[in-house]
């Protein structure tokens, strides 16, 4: 699937009791998981071998963005970004690197 397609998903019809349809979707998100210790040293404290540091990324279940979620030795956080973003950002690291040659 691209990310220009829509996920398929299961939609559920709800009656509230005022009368009104609520609907209630059930989606299928992708997601890919690595654990730091393999990528990135500088995540983790002397200490801190393998203590379950991870990176992990969800496409949105609408497909327009990613939500990268992380924990290491700084602790949790989750950075929410749209595709643009995503480009935009690996752009800015491409021209960083560049400016080295």
């Amino acid at each position: 699937m691209t990310r220009d397609q829509s996920p398929k998903r299961n939609i559920t019809n709800h009656r509230n009791k005022n009368g009104m349809n609520k609907e209630v979707k059930i989606a299928k998100r992708k997601s890919v998981f690595v654990e730091l210790k393999d990528w990135c040293v500088m995540s983790m404290g002397p200490d801190q071998k393998d203590k379950g540091h991870f990176l992990e990324v969800t496409e949105w279940t609408n497909g327009e963005g990613y939500d990268i979620h992380t924990h290491d030795v700084s602790g949790e956080r989750t950075i929410q970004l749209t595709h643009g973003q995503f480009d935009a950002i690996k752009k800015c690291i491409k021209t960083i690197e560049k400016s080295y040659e």
